[in-house]
């Protein structure tokens, strides 16, 4: 009897063991499943409010935006829906673990933890008409409350221009806004292509202006001419290399170009043994993948001109003249862009001619020792002038004729990582440039139209004049 009452014993304290552990169980799951209750409203916290779109072309690329939703408990929370108020309509659409749909349902978010939602905007949704999209994610939460992110986009209008060559003298229209170049647009000798202020044109990744005849490119401080690639979205907007650049061509002329913004080109501007001295004002070249300007047995001018996040050089010369005034030359790149030379490079010209590189009133500013570099075969058919600048250069180029108060000293600029050239107020190149302007005459003005003489007289050196912040 004692011998089946011990065995009895042990039974039940195994029985009950295994009772425990079940219970341990369930209990430990009941406490899962009320960790993992519907979210609070209070509890979800977003990255952003509203999510902006850039504009973009219709029917051309789908840009996305990420959106981060967070729990701000210690508990996992569900997040029994989340949709598009618009559902199928919506000129979006969501896309989590790679799927796309216009709502997803039963979403786990453990504490202090976040899940990225993305976002992809139909640009074939909008249309051809420049009409601003509004939408809204609703992310819906305990109790029945909703919680919204406002979703906005502009579909940008464009005009095809598919001409392989311009048959007549054109003058493109302001009000048509944006044009879009779709492959090798050229201008034929003894023709000339207007660009007036305001006029964007957008190329696509083969696409080019190639000109034989004249350009005439006129923008002002408040409308600027822009040409640039085709992707907008800002993951491929500064990204270099996206169309070809524009080519002026041997025995073209003459050009004249001002208030342009060249962006994201292979090269630019090329210039090949063209005609008459072509003359550049208040422009900026930004984001090339190559050189900004490659100059070729030509002379070119060029005035309050911006050069910066260039992988390339700004500008290379191979023969002839190339005359830098109130010029801002930065090696400053975008983060993980590199470069690939000095700022300002002079190879051998083709026989019999020289390189002349006169530098008035201008900063040439990189992490190289040397912004002004020279091939061995160039060195001893170059002569530069330079005078009243701020230039990275370790000595003085033997091949220099003139290097007059010429200062290798950082110029302070406010913000050059982000294109920001304006000067600090202790910077080395305030007040210090030489008056090229005769009194009584107009005094011409940088790309933010500031006029170039301050109230004492004084004048700074580079694109832009320095003014007091606000």
């Amino acid at each position: 009897m004692v011998m089946r009452s011990k065995s009895l014993q042990t039974t039940f304290c195994k029985l009950f063991c295994i009772f425990s552990s079940v219970l341990l169980t369930l209990v430990q799951y009941s406490c899962s499943e009320k960790e993992e209750s519907l979210a609070l409203a209070d509890d979800i916290q977003f990255s952003r409010d509203t999510l902006r779109f850039d504009s973009v072309f219709a029917a051309e690329v789908s840009p996305t935006q990420f959106l981060r939703i967070y729990n701000k408990s210690k508990s996992g929370v569900r997040i029994p829906k989340i949709e598009l108020a618009a559902a199928s309509n919506s000129t979006y659409t969501l896309l989590l673990d790679g799927k796309a749909a216009n709502e997803v349902t039963n979403l786990r978010i453990a504490g202090r933890d976040s899940l990225t939602l993305v976002v992809r905007l139909r640009p074939e949704v909008i249309g051809t008409k420049s009409v601003q999209e509004d939408g809204e994610i609703r992310v819906h939460a305990a109790g029945g409350r909703v919680k919204q992110v406002i979703l906005r986009a502009w579909g940008l209008p464009y005009t095809p221009l598919a001409a392989d060559s311009l048959l007549q003298n054109i003058e493109l229209k302001q009000e048509s806004g944006a044009y879009m170049i779709e492959r090798p647009l050229i201008v034929p000798k003894g023709y000339t292509l207007r660009i007036p202020e305001g006029v964007k044109l957008y190329f696509r990744p083969k696409a080019y202006l190639k000109v034989y005849g004249s350009l005439f490119v006129q923008g002002s401080t408040r409308q600027r001419v822009l040409l640039a690639g085709m992707r907008l979205d800002s993951a491929y907007k500064y990204t270099p290399g996206q169309w070809l650049g524009v080519r002026l061509m041997p025995g073209s002329g003459p050009h004249f170009i001002s208030h342009a913004t060249f962006r994201a080109a292979v090269t630019a501007l090329r210039a090949d043994s063209i005609l008459e001295v072509t003359r550049l004002e208040n422009c900026i070249f930004s984001n090339s993948s190559r050189d900004a300007i490659a100059l070729r047995c030509s002379s070119l001018e060029i005035e309050g001109s911006i050069f910066a996040q260039n992988t390339g050089a700004a500008i290379s010369l191979r023969g002839g003249l190339l005359r830098l005034t109130h010029c801002t030359l930065s090696g400053t790149t975008r983060f993980g862009q590199g470069r690939r030379g000095s700022l300002l490079v002079l190879d051998a010209p083709p026989a019999p001619t020289n390189n002349e590189l006169e530098i008035t009133n201008s900063i040439l500013w990189g992490n190289y020792s040397d912004e002004i570099y020279l091939s061995n075969r160039a060195k001893s058919v170059s002569r530069i002038t330079a005078r009243y600048s701020v230039i990275k250069q370790s000595k003085e180029p033997a091949e220099a004729l003139l290097w007059e108060r010429v200062e290798n000293s950082d110029p302070q600029f406010e913000v050059a990582n982000r294109m920001g050239f304006d000067l600090k107020e202790t910077s080395p190149a305030r007040g210090r440039a030489l008056n090229l302007y005769i009194q009584g005459i107009k005094v011409p003005c940088d790309i933010s139209g500031r006029k170039r003489i301050h109230v004492d007289g004084s004048v700074d050196i580079g694109a832009l004049v320095w003014h007091a912040k606000e």
